[in-house]
């Protein structure tokens, strides 16, 4: 046995089997066996209403050099050696009581280790000019009133090993049972709670350090110098829970709350429901990290989180304007509170980023992870990015858009490990950006990964638009088309001017009305970009926009609003068009020439009228490519004095092979007028093409001609039949259902 004497009283060491390691108790106390110990450190932290408050007692030192002395109400431990550790019996205060630390620099460590049947009562002040250590596995509550001024502070329910103290990490585990909780005021270089339960409902304050609440049962702490730059959970028990409803403030430093291991299976949470501040100071920005697990985590975002730049905090920022900071919310699910204020925003310079990293992400008006409101208001605050990854079964990492959305600037981001589905409008305006970024959870190559435009995304032509396919691949940034044009712009930047680039990448930021295109050039209305000489070889996405009355009338070209395409057609609607073109004529294009088409339409008329003529109600002919997902209900016309090949969605194929693929493959009256044979979704080559998803109207052979001396009266007429040239024209009608109706060859009488 061993005594030691300090501060008028008489203590012994005894050892305890739960703690491993020497306990200093009272000379009077008695010993207890494993079970009776374990209940007592396994206890959650209590306040015991009975429990005396009084000044430390039973201060021992256990390492190092130093002494401990009381005087009245206030108690001074003066350190002596860069590292010092001390064991207590206890370690409450009263309102009117201090504790000091006199140590010998700012580097200098003071380990305290609370060996106490209850959770440690701090009710009053502490001071010191180093760091202090105080570790009580059932817990430590810093009071109301309390005050806490030190040069570092961590408060911890788990234990240390002396020797790590020297090291830049420094690790802590144990299995104390009791919580960490704040509800006075804490100034430091740095302030770090560790523990299975962490809570902050007072005030922290780390301006230029680090503010850092970590819940788990081992956690590791990295410094650099005397700063703590890094908090890392390594295992985790369940229901770990790190929670803020006070003022945690960092300006032009860190604020780090952090529950569960990484990895871990254990259900865990970081709740903020108060306001957590790191704003950029003097052009230092700061960071705000909440992050739960990527497994079974939780992150509730409530309260306000700021990382902003104010410009009274950065005076005589002239030459380098100050930049909002950073925040990121990541865990297994992260929700947003309705009413969570986030904001990067800087008042003179560029915004900051708010980082959402959870697996599958929906935005929702309920049901959701976050509103589309609350998503609004605080694109206003900076940067967003959402970036989604696949979790556990059932989580595909997907980002679903399935509430409106509207913003005036920043950019969002959209990084989905797999697909995008946007199933609700998205008003950008002024300077709001969109960056699409899907199949994030593979390399570029063979990624089957899509962004699905389900409704119109409304952006400005003063806005930014780009996506990015696969986990390697180039970010490609697009022209937002919002106006018709000129009848001679080449410029690229308005819908006529497309013709001016025909390798360039589009997105219609709006619905574009095209009718005054009837009265250009003498009634030749819009000029088709590309031709069968120069094809369109860049992409051109409508975003769910329409393109309203527009107007071709030339008879001897390759009529539609492109005039050949070997490039990428997606997600826009033709309506009330006119097309009338020559020898191929289609309304989105005349010719796809090995391009694709996805996720389009149209209505309206389309006709050609040549020698020999090709014409389809959304493609005039295909020479290989793929179309998918699309559909026209155009009358479509057709006349020539040899052979006319229409079709309700494709007038023809040719070539030797076909990918296409039309699902929803559907058209309104088809007019197909011949003197030498009429064929309708005829398909040339020396292979028929394939199809997915069901066709309403498949193609079929060319249709038989009329007799020699026609019926008065339309009647019907075998589709498969063949003869002779007809003597009149043959004209095949059918709507726009999935059954084949009846055909009828009629001559007029």
């Amino acid at each position: 046995m061993q005594r030691h004497a300090s501060m008028n009283h008489i203590y012994r060491l005894v050892w305890s089997h739960v703690l491993n390691s020497w306990v200093a108790v009272a000379e009077t106390a008695r010993g207890c066996g494993k079970r009776t110990c374990r209940r007592l450190v396994a206890a959650a932290f209590v306040l015991c209403a009975g429990q005396a408050l009084a000044a430390p007692t039973g201060g021992l030192v256990t390492a190092g050099s130093g002494t401990i002395t009381r005087s009245g109400t206030t108690t001074t431990i003066k350190q002596t050696s860069p590292n010092l550790s001390l064991s207590w019996q206890s370690f409450d205060t009263a309102p009117t009581e201090t504790v000091n630390f006199v140590q010998p620099s700012a580097a200098a460590v003071a380990v305290n280790r609370i060996y106490d049947t209850n959770g440690t009562q701090f009710l009053g002040h502490l001071n010191a000019n180093g760091q202090v250590y105080l570790i009580n596995p059932n817990g430590i509550l810093f009071g109301a009133g309390s005050q806490v001024n030190v040069g570092g502070l961590v408060a911890s329910t788990l234990d240390i090993n002396d020797a790590s103290l020297n090291s830049a990490t420094r690790s802590f585990s144990g299995h104390g049972t009791g919580s960490i909780v704040n509800r006075g005021t804490i100034n430091g270089g740095y302030v770090a709670f560790i523990g299975n339960t962490v809570s902050n409902q007072g005030t922290i304050v780390a301006n230029g350090g680090t503010a850092a609440l970590g819940a788990g049962d081992a956690v590791t702490l990295t410094f650099a110098g005397n700063s703590l730059v890094k908090l890392q959970v390594d295992r985790s028990t369940l229901d770990n829970l790190a929670e803020n409803g006070g003022l945690i403030r960092a300006d032009g430093g860190m604020v780090l709350m952090s529950a569960g291991a990484k990895n871990a299976l254990l259900a865990s949470a970081v709740n903020n429901t108060g306001v957590i501040e790191a704003r950029t100071v003097q052009n230092v920005n700061g960071t705000i990290i909440l992050m739960g697990g990527m497994a079974a985590g939780t992150v509730n975002v409530g309260g306000t989180l700021d990382a902003s730049a104010p410009a009274a905090a950065n005076p005589g920022a002239i030459n380098r304007a100050p930049t909002g900071g950073f925040i990121e919310t990541s865990a297994a699910h992260v929700k947003i509170a309705n009413g969570a204020v986030v904001t990067t925003k800087s008042e003179n310079g560029l915004s900051g980023t708010w980082l959402i990293d959870p697996v599958d992400f929906t935005i929702a008006a309920s049901g959701g992870d976050m509103t589309g409101a609350t998503l609004s208001t605080n694109l206003a605050g900076g940067n967003v990015i959402i970036q989604s990854t696949s979790g556990a079964a059932g989580t595909a990492g997907d980002v679903n858009v399935n509430d409106s959305v509207t913003w005036s600037a920043n950019t969002l981001t959209l990084n989905a490990q797999r697909n995008i589905n946007i199933n609700a409008a998205m008003n950008g305006s002024g300077t709001a950006g969109l960056a699409l970024e899907y199949g994030q959870g593979a390399v570029n190559a063979g990624n089957t990964a899509a962004y699905n435009v389900n409704a119109p995304v409304n952006l400005a032509s003063t806005g930014s638009f780009s996506t990015k396919l696969g986990s390697d691949g180039a970010t490609t940034p697009y022209t937002i088309i919002t106006t018709l044009g000129t009848r001679s712009s080449n410029a690229g930047t308005d819908l006529q001017g497309v013709a001016g680039n025909l390798a360039g990448h589009y997105v219609l930021g709006a619905n574009i009305d095209a009718t005054e295109t009837v009265g250009w050039e003498g009634g030749a209305g819009f000029m088709p970009a590309g031709n069968i000489f120069f094809n369109f070889t860049g992409v051109f996405d409508g975003l769910g926009h329409t393109i309203d009355g527009l107007t071709i009338n030339r008879p001897g070209d390759y009529a539609g609003l492109f005039g050949a395409v070997s490039g990428t057609l997606r997600n826009v609607g033709l309506t009330n068009v006119n097309i009338n073109g020559g020898s191929i004529a289609g309304t989105l294009t005349a010719t796809l020439n090995g391009g694709s088409i996805a996720n389009s339409y149209a209505t309206g008329t389309v006709a050609g009228a040549n020698y020999q003529t090709t014409v389809g109600g959304l493609v005039g002919e295909m020479s290989g490519g793929t179309i998918t997902n699309s559909y026209a209900t155009a009358d479509v016309h057709g006349t020539a004095a040899s052979a006319v090949y229409g079709g309700g969605l494709v007038g023809g194929y040719r070539g030797a092979r076909s990918r296409t693929a039309m699902p929803r493959a559907q058209s309104a009256p088809l007019e197909v007028y011949g003197s030498s044979a009429v064929w309708w979704g005829r398909y040339r080559g020396a292979r028929s093409p394939t199809a997915t998803g069901t066709p309403s109207h498949p193609a079929r052979r060319p249709l038989r001609p009329a007799p020699a001396s026609p019926p008065r009266r339309c009647s019907p007429w075998p589709a498969s039949a063949a003869g002779a040239s007809p003597t009149a024209a043959a004209v095949r009608r059918f709507g726009a259902s999935t059954r084949e109706p009846p055909i009828r060859c009629c001559v007029p009488s």
